[in-house]
């Protein structure tokens, strides 16, 4: 008798996260209409939207089902609710999936052939989507038992806390900095797609200034990625493999945005990107969620589930 009602269960939750899914995509393109980008990219844009075809519409959204996901993973396994679960969800999400992605891709806008404004302004309609459909989510999926107070989890230590993001910056940016001389540099499409920029430049011994992008901005994603991850730590208290799963959600999702083809990159680059922009994260989001856990949260988590 229980299986028929686990069934029924299942589909009933599927159907409410794919129509989440279709609210956040409907979110995202009506605020994409909407947002004042510039001439060049708005042609881009509607160049884009002309040539998909089923298949390709398909592919152009499962960055949407993704963020959805890991949405409903941190919602499913989240032990506080309501706005405290909101407001932290949000902040994590916009600030690692939308924010200082952007804020870093800017850097090299003009290679992409469109505006540093009209990358940041991408922020917008991801904003858009996310308050759109992350209280609906929280409405249809939070589980109600797994709530506890704030006041039992332990606090941060500031300096500890600041070592260990610092650290996961130095393992972000010496992942990034070997993909990029063992394997993306390898490739003379991205060699030649990326030939004028400094850190590129930098890579090939030509141009020394390039070194600071080329070493701080990895370190610095890292950082800001460490830093903006941190309210996981008081959404999720109970499972170290399930916060660490969370992060790695996150951090990938950004990456996941490259799947689709794109007119701003050839398909080569694009796949290098892809590589770079999820691998490297995942390893970042794994050694950070180890440590941000730390021995004593895992004592903690462990005496509450005995």
């Amino acid at each position: 008798m229980r299986k028929p009602f686990s069934m029924k269960f299942a589909t009933v939750n599927f159907l409410k996260f794919m129509l989440c899914v279709a609210i956040y995509t409907a979110a995202f393109m009506i605020a994409m209409a909407f947002t004042p980008f510039s001439q060049g990219f708005t042609e881009i844009y509607e160049k884009m939207n002309e040539s998909q075809t089923p298949v390709s519409s398909l592919v152009a959204i499962l960055p949407f089902i993704w963020n959805c996901f890991a949405a409903y993973f941190i919602i499913r396994h989240a032990n506080i609710g309501g706005k405290k679960l909101f407001i932290r969800l949000l902040y994590v999400m916009f600030f690692v999936m939308y924010f200082m992605p952007q804020i870093w891709g800017a850097e090299s806008a003009n290679v992409h052939g469109v505006t540093m404004q009209d990358l940041l302004l991408i922020m917008i309609p991801g904003l858009f989507s996310l308050l759109a459909t992350i209280p609906l989510m929280i409405k249809f999926f939070q589980n109600k038992n797994t709530f506890e107070t704030i006041g039992e989890r332990s606090k941060l230590n500031v300096k500890s806390t600041a070592i260990k993001i610092g650290l996961g910056g130095l393992v972000f940016a010496g992942a990034y900095i070997i993909f990029l001389l063992s394997v993306q540099r390898n490739f003379e499409e991205y060699r030649v797609f990326y030939a004028d920029t400094a850190w590129m430049q930098a890579a090939h011994g030509e141009n020394f200034a390039g070194l600071f992008p080329l070493l701080l901005i990895p370190f610095f994603r890292g950082v800001t990625n460490g830093f903006f991850v941190l309210p996981l730590l008081s959404i999720i208290t109970k499972n170290k493999f399930v916060f660490i799963t969370a992060i790695c959600l996150v951090v990938i999702a950004p990456g996941l945005g490259n799947v689709a083809p794109s007119p701003l990159y050839p398909d080569t680059v694009r796949f290098l990107l892809m590589a770079s922009m999820m691998g490297v994260p995942m390893l970042s989001g794994i050694f950070l969620g180890n440590v941000l856990w730390g021995k004593e949260r895992e004592c903690i988590a462990g005496d509450k589930k005995g």
